[in-house]
């Protein structure tokens, strides 16, 4: 009899963060905000989701590469604020943070993302989260730490 190999949580996520890729760049003026892993991200928002993923022992990759195909069947990447591991069904998720809804560009781009995501079978509470604030409803600590329960923990 085989007995198959089993990684530990420990061990699978190790091996899950240890596979390298090419992240984006900042530019020179880029904004740059350090966070409790030490890893750059590019608001404070996403401090807050990144220190929220680490003080909660999730395993995440920051603008992991996503190669998807566009509705007229171009290959394009995306870089996903964050690839999530839920470690206890290992199962990895998407999270978006759209942080500038009250802005209309930025609202109607946020919506093709969505749809560009749909396109490829990344569905909202499937295998993507996503998370919205405006000028007048901030991210809250509470609510990112709710929606990394339910979903990663």
């Amino acid at each position: 009899l085989i007995k198959p190999v089993h990684l530990s949580d420990e061990n699978f996520a190790a091996q899950w963060l240890s596979l390298p890729y090419e992240k984006k760049t900042f530019t020179a003026d880029s904004v740059k905000y350090v966070t409790a892993r030490g890893d750059f991200v590019r608001s404070k928002s996403e401090n807050i989701i990144a220190d929220t993923l680490y003080r909660m022992s999730i395993p995440y990759r920051y603008e992991f590469p996503l190669e998807v195909i566009t509705e007229d069947d171009r290959r394009i990447k995306l870089h996903p604020d964050f690839c999530c591991l839920n470690l206890r069904t290992r199962q990895e998720f998407y999270w978006e943070h759209f942080g500038m809804m009250d802005a209309q560009d930025y609202a109607e781009k946020a919506v093709a993302k969505l749809k560009l995501y749909a396109h490829n079978g990344i569905f909202p509470g499937r295998n993507l989260i996503i998370s919205t604030e405006t000028s007048t409803q901030p991210l809250s600590t509470k609510l990112i730490e709710k929606i990394a329960g339910e979903f990663l923990a």
